[in-house]
């Protein structure tokens, strides 16, 4: 899900882009016309052409019809006006609306097509009511399933090179601001000591002290404040989790495992000392460690 909303944020990159809808026109009005060749939907075989033109060729026409409106719709949308910028992201609702439009335009502009090259007499309302509307669905469900189809082709090509770079660009940033050593203050005395959030290894609550256990120091690193209090400071570092009413440990480092759903003991890359999970806070580190 978190892949789907990502690729919809970052929808208005793809769709920016002519070649895409001019081979989506193209694509979605052969379909079309192979779709009106089979089923014969508006019945040409049944009405009498008003030029001297196979029926065949006439019906290309619907075709042609589609893949002009989703181009100039298309075009319209994302290079004459520009609906999508930095400001202005292009969002789920708005694929869907400009589906609708597609589905709505060249099913009028077809109706039209239809009028003017074929000659259907006089037509009661009833007829436009329960015959014409009904069979502007009918051809309107599969160019909305050909579209969303085409769509996804398109986008498993290619939105998923920028979802991939994208989500590398930010574990780089996240890499890189985790490796930036931060200064803790204490909130109750004079103190401040340096650490890199990414070399942590556990953090244990020592009566009025925390204790920040390092890879590369031999010694804890001391400071007055409180478990909690340190948390807070370090909530944007979502590699350090809670464990334990007292420990909190840096998933990154943990080597390997013992004891069962009852009292789990972590051992950590470089340290010696095993660290706790209370029972309570199993379901939470568990996933971490499969």
């Amino acid at each position: 899900m978190t892949k789907i909303a990502y690729y919809f944020q970052k929808k208005h990159q793809l769709i920016d882009n002519q070649s895409y809808y001019l081979k989506l026109s193209v694509i979605i009005g052969i379909v079309l016309t192979i779709f009106v060749y089979t089923f014969d939907p508006y019945d040409n075989y049944l009405a009498i052409p008003k030029y001297e033109l196979p029926v065949k060729i006439i019906q290309l026409g619907y075709g042609i019809n589609t893949a002009l409106v989703i181009y100039a719709l298309y075009w319209l949308f994302f290079h004459k006006l520009k609906s999508t910028n930095k400001k202005r992201t292009w969002k789920t609702y708005h694929h869907w609306l400009l589906l609708v439009a597609i589905m709505s335009v060249a099913g009028f502009f077809g109706t039209i097509y239809h009028r003017f090259m074929m000659d259907v007499g006089e037509v009661a309302t009833s007829y436009y009511l329960f015959v014409t509307i009904p069979r502007s669905i009918m051809i309107s469900v599969p160019l909305f399933i050909i579209s969303i189809l085409l769509d996804q082709l398109y986008t498993n090509k290619t939105s998923l090179e920028v979802v991939k770079a994208s989500l590398q660009t930010i574990h780089t940033e996240e890499k890189i601001q985790s490796d930036e050593k931060i200064i803790l203050k204490s909130p109750v005395v004079n103190q401040c000591i340096e650490i890199i959030p990414s070399q942590i290894g556990y953090i244990k609550a020592s009566g009025n002290y925390v204790e920040i256990y390092s890879i590369e120091d031999k010694k804890p690193q001391l400071l007055r404040a409180s478990l909690h209090f340190i948390a807070e400071r370090l909530a944007t570092y979502d590699f350090i989790i809670k464990c334990h009413r007292q420990y909190y440990v840096n998933i990154h480092k943990i080597k390997a495992r013992k004891g069962n759903s009852q009292r789990i003991l972590l051992t950590l890359n470089g340290m010696k000392e095993q660290v706790p999970v209370s029972k309570s806070y199993t379901k939470t580190v568990l996933p971490y460690l499969k």
